[in-house]
């Protein structure tokens, strides 16, 4: 059996999984020229596109509420895809309201752009290598594939995830998902050396075809490289980036610019004002809408709660909990579950939340004036057992949750850590709902007499202010900063 063939039998077995007719048959790719075997037609791609896009929207929060970026990131999207090698297939350009830096796309001409990202980017022709280089694993048909492959290894987790997980029900889930890395991310990962190559040299091709400068691909991987540094030292884990997730080296930014000087027909259209005009006002980090995390605190001040996490815990905002871990193989997760039966918190621990677990030492108490309680678990992910103190704290018909896993046997000092966390759970104050006013991008002009260490300070971020100035304005270290340059701010509010 060839290695097409095999490829297409597995490609059958998938869409009758989905329900989908499937007919396999070689084609010429458009974009590529070469000769695949597929069993989905554009229509069948177009139904698993829109199937995920409500997944991903889930995942990162939906879509960013501004006309203003949301239209104009549309327009630059169809601006690329008019010229690509499938200009009459449709396209679907969302911006994820997500700190998180990174874009991707699905099969069906769904291509999404973080919020994240587009704090980054400095002008619109870095926005639109980013876009053409998506719309180039779309039209280059890497989406599909690829989409093929990770519904093959989502079976694998799946599995892992029910036999591995005691706890059962939706938190044996939530901690197998921590530990082990699975999730709704895992299908916007995975594509192969050979697929990133090929994206790039398709994505210069849309840029040169609409006149702007291809060399704006190469140019904004150096600065989401200086992004992800800078993340890295100050100790944050924000999920994953496009670095990751499209594996960004050096010899990769070379390419992209040889690439780029290859290309005659290439412009120089960059357009930054307009770019820049577009993002002014935009949220930046964390939105108030979803919780706000600074250094182990957590605020939510729609909500009205607050928490600590334990020392050493770097903390992700997710749409629908909290994820921590210091690294060390100890992990928190924080969510809100449905009590529509009135249940005690101890009740509740014991009849639903982790009734599968058997859990132990249960024990009642009051957490921030609420009735609460606290039991001990074993789980197991990865092959790996390990105790697990729950906390559930009632708030009306919900329970406030938090889960803590050890990572193995559960020793004094972790207990203890773990339970002063659980018991900072507490209705924030004014001044910290204050605090909680989320940090967006002004864009400023340049006035006689600042300088780059001026401006860094009226930064609204906690640490390395210089560094994060000199980042997001893609400056180098020392560079001055002219009287009339547009450059753009954190604030807050």
């Amino acid at each position: 059996m060839t290695q097409a063939f095999g490829r297409c039998l597995a490609a059958l077995a998938l869409t009758a999984t989905l329900g989908l007719a499937a007919a396999c048959s070689s084609v010429v790719n458009p974009a590529t020229g070469e000769t695949q075997y597929t069993s989905m037609t554009p229509e069948q791609e177009r139904q698993i596109g829109q199937q995920e896009n409500r997944n991903v929207l889930a995942e990162y929060g939906g879509a960013y509420e501004s006309s203003k970026v949301s239209s104009y990131v549309t327009g630059v999207g169809n601006r690329l895809a008019g010229v690509s090698d499938t200009p009459g297939a449709e396209f679907t350009f969302t911006v994820l309201n997500s700190s998180i830096v990174n874009a991707f796309a699905l099969p069906g001409g769904y291509v999404y752009v973080s919020r994240g990202l587009l704090a980054l980017a400095n002008d619109e022709a870095e926005l639109a290598g980013v876009l053409a280089h998506e719309i180039g694993h779309v039209t280059a048909r890497h989406t599909a594939q690829r989409y093929d492959r990770s519904q093959a290894a989502s079976i694998g987790v799946l599995g892992a995830t029910i036999l591995g997980a005691v706890l059962g029900g939706d938190m044996g889930a939530q901690v197998a998902q921590q530990l082990g890395g699975a999730g709704a991310q895992a299908y916007i990962q995975g594509y192969s050396r050979d697929q990133e190559f090929q994206a790039d040299e398709l994505g210069v091709r849309y840029l040169a075809r609409t006149d702007y400068d291809p060399v704006a691909m190469a140019s904004f991987l150096t600065t989401l490289g200086r992004n992800d540094e800078l993340t890295r030292q100050e100790g944050q884990s924000e999920g994953p980036s496009w670095l990751a997730s499209h594996p960004r080296t050096p010899d990769r930014v070379l390419r992209a610019a040889e690439e780029a000087e290859a290309t005659s027909a290439g412009g120089e259209e960059r357009n930054r004002e307009r770019y820049l005009a577009a993002i002014d006002g935009m949220v930046y980090g964390d939105d108030p809408s979803q919780g706000i995390v600074r250094g182990r605190e957590f605020v939510h001040p729609e909500l009205r709660f607050a928490f600590t996490a334990p020392p050493g815990f770097t903390l992700i905002n997710q749409p629908s909990q909290v994820a921590g871990t210091d690294g060390q193989g100890r992990v928190m997760i924080f969510d809100m579950g449905p009590n529509p039966n009135g249940l005690s918190p101890a009740r509740y621990i014991t009849q639903e939340w982790a009734a599968q677990g058997n859990p132990q030492d249960v024990e009642s108490a009051r957490i921030d004036g609420k009735p609460a309680a606290r039991a001990r678990v074993i789980v197991t992910a990865n092959g790996r057992q390990s105790e697990a103190d729950i906390y559930a704290i009632q708030s009306g018909s919900n329970m406030y949750r938090f889960t803590f896993v050890a990572g193995g046997r559960m020793g004094g000092d972790t207990s203890r850590a773990f339970q002063e966390a659980a018991t900072s759970f507490r209705t924030p104050s004014q001044s910290e709902i204050g605090n909680a006013r989320p940090q967006r991008i002004r864009i400023h002009t340049v006035r006689s007499g600042e300088t780059s260490s001026s401006l860094a300070q009226q930064m609204a971020v906690e640490d390395r202010k210089q560094e994060t100035f000199e980042v997001i304005n893609n400056l180098q270290p020392g560079t001055p900063v002219q009287a009339g340059q547009k450059v753009k701010l954190i604030v807050r509010g």
